[in-house]
């Protein structure tokens, strides 16, 4: 099976399928997608999408960022939104929400550097910050959860902007708890780097004109994902409640049979 799948108006599309569990059973292909935004899909990419019997499409994404790019809507298939950032608190990481195409997302981050942002944004810092919040108590995550144990309601695709940090929590939490272990997560979750690697490249050398080399050092660390970011969540999950089962028992009712039977409809 394809892991990573092409389509015309995305670049982090992916079934979640194929992983390995503790108990050595794998996630089941078709039931898990995660992608960066949709609003760019051709025609094309959608009749492909619907071949993939996708039945939920879910968004963390913001209000601003959903009416500017607004997901498809599908015969079929059940919409949610919940915001995994409120919009107050949302800082300037993901890929621009306005942009149209890798030109005008190019024209964003100049306005950006003019107005000096980049000489202020700490991105490790604002990075690490940001994920050892996202898992706890996430009003998001706990939908997501809740979506998950009805088996009507897949295969689900789960996405923000860029499909990276934001649908990277959100796919950690979903692997484990089907029981894939923590370094299988992180690949996961790495993957993006790849995924994206292009795209951020062009991006970059577009912007090297209008900007010093701290700047970029700073965009990048916007643009990219790192180790240390998620294991700074997967960190603040054990700190809180000492292990995973405790976690998903307890932030999302959970429980050991219910994480269970999540497991015996997703792994064979």
């Amino acid at each position: 099976m394809q892991r990573i799948i092409p389509f015309e108006g995305t670049h982090n599309f992916r079934d979640m399928g194929g992983y390995p569990t503790i108990d050595g059973r794998k996630v089941k292909y078709g039931l898990f997608y995660r992608s960066d935004e949709l609003s760019r899909l051709s025609e094309k990419d959608l009749e492909s999408l619907q071949s993939l019997n996708i039945r939920t499409i879910f968004d963390y994404r913001d209000d601003d960022e959903a009416q500017k790019k607004p997901d498809p809507v599908i015969p079929d298939v059940m919409n949610i939104r919940i915001p995994a950032i409120e919009a107050e608190l949302r800082p300037r990481m993901n890929m621009p929400s306005d942009s149209e195409s890798a030109g005008k997302e190019g024209y964003f981050f100049i306005n950006l550097i003019k107005n000096g942002f980049f000489k202020s944004f700490r991105g490790d810092e604002t990075m690490t910050t940001l994920y050892t919040k996202l898992p706890i108590k996430n009003p998001s995550y706990k939908r997501l959860m809740e979506t998950i144990q009805n088996p009507d309601n897949l295969g689900l695709l789960h996405h923000c902007t860029a499909g990276k940090d934001r649908t990277g929590i959100g796919a950690a939490l979903i692997l484990l708890a089907l029981g894939v272990p923590e370094n299988t997560v992180m690949e996961d979750y790495l993957l993006t780097n790849e995924t994206m690697k292009a795209f951020n490249r062009n991006l970059l050398e577009r912007l090297a004109a209008h900007a010093d080399e701290a700047e970029l050092q700073n965009i990048g660390h916007m643009l990219e994902i790192k180790e240390a970011y998620m294991d700074a969540a997967l960190g603040s999950i054990k700190q809180t409640y000492g292990d995973y089962e405790t976690y998903f028992s307890e932030e999302f009712g959970l429980t050991k049979s219910r994480r269970e039977a999540l497991q015996n409809r997703c792994l064979v």
